[in-house]
């Protein structure tokens, strides 16, 4: 994440410069470009006032009032085909300027970089000449503005219709650099360790290049950079945090259930229920796993709190209810009947809606019976649940309450439910000798057949066995399984 942002700083670190580049070429351009400006209004100028015989006296006559606009231009010449045959001034000898250094073939214009004027009588001064029709002008010497920043060097250059560029003052190459950035150089214009940028006038004949190389920019902005890597280190390092937290949030177990939490992922297995006078499978409870990303199976303990907190009890019922029926009418022989038992939660306790999702099992009365087992994990209004089961055994669907001593289990949903079976937890047959669960095994029996109604449930038969050794000195175990 470091790198991520440190890389995203050294390109937004580039677009600044860039930036800061790009307005240095303009300032070096803004005074070239009203240059240029003026010599093509100057040319216009002459092409309309100059009428009068080359080099006569009106013809430097009008010469000398073109050289009186304000344009800073104010020596002019007559040179045909580039010989100068005359100056505002004086006529002179022809003076042969050759060929020209760089041909405008859109404006027409021919220019002579850098010639010395000493033919003009002018001494050692050099400039520009700029010729056109004839009519020429003497540019002098433009000395480029100082660079306001140390880490910058530039160029300016002339280009050519040919795309010759001819340096005209700056540290020479640094235009040519410039062009070889690439097809990234818009974002990330970065070649040889310096940043670069050029800007041309409208006609592209004058252009300027900028070049801030990294070693410069780093010694002048030393402190800026140190800050900027930190306050990137401290951004990394939130970043990361949170992403860390989301990726955390993401794959938690919670997270990971909710998402995947569908039929396909449901496992159903199947706990017998034996009858104790035979010892023969009467039945199953039908107890759900689930099936995590990586193929884990998942005990009930870790994703019921889950399924109740978000309200899944009922989806999760309906797929259990409909994975049970495919698995067991396709596996269990057609001659045999069984019990079938699937745990609700209180808040499920809804007659209409518990017999519309066992209707499947309607349609094979002859072979199986449906149970709902109340898991008593939360409070149950006592006269809405006496009418729910009411309906649910007009139905034919029987109710028990699963895990008695447990949870929200108390005397009074034991005694004012109508239901058809109670089944003992389990820490009752498993708890220690002499612990307080073990003392109170008798008691809850007691209270379960004392409130009329049949103990149920697979614990049974693990008390059973744990019991089979222990029964002859344990007369009050004894008895209670005798009471079973």
């Amino acid at each position: 994440m470091l790198l991520i942002v440190l890389v995203a700083g050294v390109a937004l670190v580039g677009q600044l410069v860039n930036q800061s580049m790009n307005a240095e070429a303009q300032r070096i351009l803004a005074p070239l470009s009203r240059l240029q400006d003026n010599i093509l209004s100057t040319s216009a100028e002459m092409k309309r006032r100059l009428t009068a015989e080359p080099c006569s006296p009106a013809f430097h006559a009008q010469l000398r009032d073109i050289a009186f606009l304000p344009d800073g231009l104010n020596e002019f010449v007559y040179a045909p085909g580039g010989v100068v045959r005359c100056s505002v001034d004086a006529d002179f000898a022809p003076y042969d300027l050759g060929p020209p250094d760089l041909l405008n073939a859109g404006t027409g214009l021919s220019m002579w970089y850098d010639r010395s004027l000493g033919f003009l009588g002018r001494g050692t001064l050099v400039g520009t000449i700029v010729a056109f029709d004839g009519l020429g002008m003497v540019v002098p010497l433009q000395t480029p503005p100082d660079t306001p920043s140390s880490w910058m060097r530039s160029e300016r250059v002339n280009v050519s219709a040919n795309g010759d560029i001819l340096h005209r003052d700056g540290q020479q190459g640094t235009y040519f650099s410039g062009q070889q950035v690439g097809p990234l150089g818009a974002y990330l214009p970065l070649r040889h360790g310096s940043y670069f940028t050029t800007a041309c006038v409208k006609d592209g004949l004058l252009c300027v290049g900028v070049a801030a190389p990294l070693t410069a920019f780093i010694a002048g902005n030393g402190y800026a950079i140190a800050v900027g890597i930190m306050l990137g280190a401290i951004l990394a390092l939130g970043i990361s945090t949170q992403l860390h937290a989301l990726l955390r949030h993401f794959w938690s177990f919670e997270a990971r259930f909710r998402r995947h939490f569908n039929q396909k992922s449901i496992i159903c297995t199947y706990q017998p229920i034996l009858t104790l006078a035979t010892g023969k499978i009467s039945g199953c409870e039908v107890l759900v796993r689930w099936r995590d990303v990586d193929g884990a199976t998942i005990y009930p303990d870790q994703f019921l709190p889950i399924v109740e907190q978000h309200g899944l009890g009922r989806q999760l019922t309906e797929y259990v209810v409909a994975r049970a029926y495919e698995e067991l009418s396709n596996q269990v022989p057609v001659q045999y009947r069984l019990q079938v038992n699937f745990n609700i939660f209180p808040r499920d306790l809804d007659a209409a809606w518990l017999r519309d999702t066992l209707r499947v099992f309607e349609a094979s009365q002859d072979r199986f019976d449906t149970v709902v087992e109340i898991v008593e994990t939360d409070a149950m209004q006592i006269e809405h649940a006496q009418h729910e089961i009411d309906i649910l055994r007009r139905g034919g669907i029987k109710t028990h309450l699963d895990d008695f001593g447990t949870g929200y289990s108390n005397i009074e949903n034991l005694a004012r439910l109508p239901v058809d079976g109670v089944k003992l937890d389990r820490s009752f047959a498993m708890a220690p000798d002499g612990s307080m669960m073990a003392r109170m095994l008798a008691n809850a029996i007691e209270m379960i057949h004392a409130a009329g109604h049949r103990i149920t449930g697979s614990p049974l038969k693990a008390w059973k066995q744990k019991s089979a050794c222990r029964l002859s000195n344990r007369p009050d175990r004894s008895t209670a399984f005798r009471a079973i």
